[in-house]
């Protein structure tokens, strides 16, 4: 089962989803995955931040600096090391009920950053994954998924958190 949870940019999903995996926790539900924390600096955005649910700690994921040489999706680069992390994560999550990756974007859309880690895993019916996809190519990646074991929850439904608990419980 694939959930997805979509919006537009800075709606609330990661803080969606940090309350979710807190909830799910204390429900004895075994999480796995990644979120990406906004990084302000002065109020403006610098980059994000890849925060371990099961380790509970963040490493500099991505960031408007950069390298020339690392991957790069409109004005941010991707931190090779933290790209890493994510595909270990990812590849490791075997083992829990629900993985969760924040978020599949562009750059996963063109076969690039975590897609090739998340392609291995997504596909096999052992877990259940909750990604977040934002509203604008939401489309495009139903059509690379192409499966129908997907629910989507959009940001703006007012019933959201509830409604996700009750459909991940049932499913685990």
């Amino acid at each position: 089962m694939i959930y997805i949870l979509t919006g537009p940019v800075h709606s609330g999903k990661t803080t969606l989803l940090k309350k979710l995996s807190c909830e799910l926790k204390k429900q004895k539900v075994k999480i796995d995955g990644f979120l990406s924390e906004v990084v302000l600096k002065d109020h403006k955005v610098i980059g994000y931040d890849l925060f371990n649910l099961i380790e509970e700690k963040s490493i500099p994921f991505i960031r408007r600096t950069g390298k020339e040489q690392w991957e790069k999706v409109g004005s941010y680069f991707f931190i090779p090391e933290s790209q890493t992390e994510a595909n270990r994560i990812i590849l490791g999550g075997r083992d829990s009920d629900v993985l969760f990756v924040d978020e599949v974007g562009p750059l996963e859309l063109a076969g690039k950053g975590f897609w090739p880690a998340l392609k291995q895993v997504i596909f096999k019916p052992l877990t259940k994954y909750l990604l977040v996809v934002r509203i604008n190519i939401l489309k495009d990646f139903l059509e690379v998924l192409d499966q129908s074991n997907i629910i989507v929850f959009d940001i703006k439904n007012s019933e959201i958190f509830p409604q996700m608990i009750k459909e991940i419980k049932k499913a685990v």
